[in-house]
């Protein structure tokens, strides 16, 4: 699942991670890091589906980007 998901959003050339049995993912940037915004809390990548983690990743990237001009 989790190539899958990396291929959805490699066109914000972001990467997904976390999990490991806490139920927290977030994305990060080659660049950049973990980004500055919140992360997903669900307990397994399955629970949501590739194209609602493309758009959480969306999210998340525009979210780092606003709490960065701050």
């Amino acid at each position: 699942m989790t190539k899958r998901i990396n291929k959805a959003i490699q066109h914000l050339n972001l990467q997904i991670a976390g999990g490991r049995g806490d139920g927290c993912f977030y994305f990060f940037h080659p660049e950049e890091g973990a980004l500055n915004a919140d992360s997903v809390m669900v307990s397994a990548l399955s629970h949501l589906s590739v194209a609602r983690w493309r758009e959480e990743a969306e999210y998340a990237w525009e979210q780092h980007l606003k709490n960065e001009e701050r």
